[in-house]
């Protein structure tokens, strides 16, 4: 099952309400998504977030420009499932993953 909820704007005054809480995230350029990643350890789902909009995540990323966020107990699992789910679907990884 892909990554459910709401799809925000990456811009400060989402990321800052974005929960501090373990989970897993997708970000976006456009319709395309472009990464799939885990929040599991410092601030959550928010800290990655921050991380990835300052750059500290390198390049790709920095100009995403939403996300979607869902929280889980075990975001490597998660994780794992949501890039394996991508991969069979389109043949490969998210272009930043």
């Amino acid at each position: 099952m892909p990554i459910g909820g709401d799809l925000y704007e990456f811009v400060d005054d989402e990321i800052k309400d974005a929960p501090g809480d373990y989970g897993v995230y997708a970000l976006y350029d456009g319709e395309e998504m472009i990464y799939i990643g885990k929040a599991e350890s410092g601030s959550g789902i928010r800290d990655a977030l921050w991380r990835h909009k300052r750059g500290d995540e390198g390049p790709c990323t920095k100009d995403a420009t939403h996300f979607r966020r869902e929280l889980d107990p075990s975001p490597s699992v998660r994780q794992s499932e949501l890039i394996e789910e991508y991969r069979l679907a389109k043949g490969g990884l998210p272009r930043c993953n």
